[in-house]
């Protein structure tokens, strides 16, 4: 078989392990559960990069500490991808082979390798034998052989004749002669690193064993004296970027770990950790998260007085509070935060939502919906679900009213039924989403002809939440313009979410009040017009005028025994109104209550006006001529007779 290198094979290698990363951060969300719909989604992602890959060869890449190396190249720099190969450099494995589709069930056996803590893995026999015990052949997960499969892209060199066995840690700190130092500290950490580079090369290591001697240094420093520990450590990060034994030294030590050793590093003063992270995020040896974890760790030591007790809690289990007595300290913080780095629980799964096709995208948001429900820390969940209202606003910025929904869609069902407190929190994020400034540049387009969505169509999956923000724009914006704007929004966006509206109308502000009546009457119906009928008899003679306005308009016919009674009994100002508002309703329930009006009011002005109404509808006309009637009882007096028989002649001459 002739295997096909170049650019797009890389790309297509490079493809396929971005995925499995997905896949295994997927995975961990839920570990065990493999019909979680986040993990099915992310077999078949898998299986296509496979199948795609598999068509020009079999699939074999080698793993270093910061990324792959394929057909002997290393692989452009990725953050999914480093983030997949320090998970497999960290449990040994160091290289990676796929000789056919792996289905679900051999995804999530090696995932769950990948997952295990290293020294589970090792006690286990490693990730190999472990694989291959379960029956895993379409993965393999192994150190450098002697060979690769045939027709592989990369062939290990050869191993050595005699290759020398690892020394664990004791031997080893018996051939480095530690007793024997002498000399300030950083003159026996010098002497040291030499004395260790001397016997690496010395050791005959069989290819592939490399990692397990590095690993074994590490344990011997880690029991060096304290001193002299962080000497060495400090010598290690200052020759990070030129010597590869040091870089090989640090890229064995996890992210718990390495934050620990910076942070111990800085105890006496001598060095700044969080510049020692930001030196070791700047030559790639790890990512900007070592720089957070530091900072977080710097501010939980200054808090506590003291870091061990944080720091044997952060590196031995993530999982388990703080037993010292600082709950909700910095310290817990950081434990919570470095188990999401981790995990990379939702970060990676977030930074794909607005840049992939529709089937990642959908994907993406069903594994965000799978950790909002699991995740039960506030702290790192409020993280979270600021990203998300950051992917909020770049959806509506864009006027993408499907995406918005889909965003809200998977948050809500994820925070549904888990409690009120939890509940609230997608009301404070929605709300998050939309700050003033989103939402008015949002508005701003209205004037756009694009063709692109409108403004109601991008705010109206935020529901009731988007309906109270609008309020308080529209209650606190002074451009007359921009309000407009507003309030037409809202009278589309208030529809079937008329709770806050209504809320609006106890507003101490006149102005508001009057507002939420027009909303009412514009997007509600018959379910607020006992509400509006209460406004109509509020102090501010604007928002009365308003609020009866809005009866008919909400209610048409359904309005009738309101506008009735307020004609009656409602404040002065209000009954004229009440009565014009009736005869705009043309209806045979609405010429009865006129007609009821004139006969039966005590005001005399209301009666005549009445009358005028019924002359305006061929619905009242039949009715004001009985009114006019003598024989009719009860009867209107002689005056308002004589005034209904006139409006009778005047509207058969204009028939005429």
């Amino acid at each position: 078989m002739v295997v096909s290198g170049g650019e797009d094979r890389a790309r297509e290698v490079a493809g396929l392990l971005r995925q499995l990363w997905l896949g295994l951060a997927a995975y961990r969300l839920f570990p065990g559960s493999s019909d979680r719909p986040g993990f099915v989604a992310a077999v078949e992602r898998i299986g296509d990069s496979v199948r795609l890959a598999l068509a020009s060869g079999p699939i074999d890449v080698e793993v270093r500490g910061d990324g792959f190396v394929f057909a002997g190249t290393p692989l452009p720099p990725n953050e999914t991808t480093e983030r997949l190969a320090r998970a497999c450099f960290e449990r040994r494995v160091e290289r990676v082979e796929i000789a056919a589709v792996p289905d679900v069930r051999d995804l999530e056996r090696a995932f769950a390798m990948l997952s295990m803590p290293p020294e589970e893995l090792r006690e286990g026999g490693g990730a190999e034998a472990m694989l291959a015990s379960a029956g895993v052949r379409s993965i393999m997960l192994s150190a450098l052989g002697p060979s690769a499969v045939e027709g592989a892209d990369h062939v290990a060199e050869d191993v050595v004749a005699n290759p020398a066995r690892v020394p664990d840690a004791h031997l080893l700190a018996s051939q480095l002669r530690i007793d024997e130092l002498a000399g300030a500290p950083e003159t026996r950490a010098e002497a040291l690193f030499e004395r260790l580079r001397g016997l690496v090369s010395d050791l005959s290591i069989e290819a592939g064993r490399e990692i397990d001697l590095h690993a074994t240094v590490h344990d011997v420093v880690t029991e060096l004296p304290p001193e002299l520990r962080r000497s060495l450590v400090e010598l290690l990060v200052d020759r990070v970027r030129d010597d590869p034994l040091a870089e090989r030294l640090i890229g064995t030590m996890s992210n718990a770990e390495l934050t620990r050793a910076l942070v111990d590093l800085g105890r006496d003063g001598r060095r700044d950790p969080v510049e020692l992270a930001n030196y070791l995020a700047a030559a790639g040896v790890r990512h900007l998260d070592l720089v957070d974890l530091t900072e977080a760790l710097e501010a939980g030591r200054e808090e506590a007085g003291t870091i061990l007790a944080g720091l044997e809690e952060v590196g031995v289990d993530l999982t388990k509070s703080r037993a010292d007595g600082f709950g909700g300290s910095v310290t817990d913080a950081l434990a919570g935060y470095l188990t999401a780095t981790e995990r990379d629980d939702v970060r990676t799964m977030q930074a794909t939502l607005p840049r992939t096709d529709e089937q990642r995208k959908a994907s993406a948001l069903l594994a965000l919906r799978d950790y909002l429900m699991l995740e039960g820390d506030d702290e790192r969940l409020g993280e979270v679900l600021s990203l998300w209202a950051e992917g909020l606003q770049e959806a509506m910025a864009m006027r993408d009213p499907v995406r918005v929904r889909e965003l809200l869609d998977s948050v809500r069902e994820a925070l549904g039924g888990a409690g009120e407190e939890r509940e609230s929190l997608y009301g404070s994020y929605a709300r998050q989403a939309l700050a003033p400034e989103a939402v008015l540049a949002l508005v701003a387009t209205v004037r756009l002809d694009d063709g692109g969505a409108t403004v109601p169509e991008v705010l109206e999956p935020f529901g009731d939440v988007g309906v109270e923000v609008l309020l308080d724009l529209l209650a606190e914006d002074a451009d007359r313009e921009r309000r407009a704007h507003l309030l037409a929004a809202l009278r589309q966006v208030a529809r079937g979410h008329l709770r806050p509206v209504v809320a609006r109308l106890q507003d101490p502000r006149w102005y508001v009040v009057r507002n939420a009546a027009n909303l009412l009457g514009n997007a509600g119906g018959e379910e607020v017009l006992d509400q509006l009928a209460g406004a109509a008899r509020h102090p501010s003679a604007q928002v009365r005028k308003e609020a009866v306005k809005a009866l008919v308009v909400a209610g048409g016919a359904k309005a009738v025994l309101h506008l009735y009674a307020l004609a009656g009994e409602g404040p002065q100002d209000v009954r004229p109104t009440a009565v014009s508002v009736l005869g705009a309703i043309f209806a045979p329930e609405a010429a009865a209550a006129l007609g009821d009006i004139a006969l039966s009011n005590p005001d005399r002005g209301l009666r005549r006006q009445a009358l005028d109404e019924l002359a305006e509808g061929t619905e009242g006309r039949e009715l004001l001529r009985a009114l006019s009637d003598a024989k009719t009882r009860p009867k209107l007096p002689w005056k308002l007779r004589r005034h209904a028989r006139r409006l009778l002649r005047e509207a058969s001459g204009a028939a005429a």
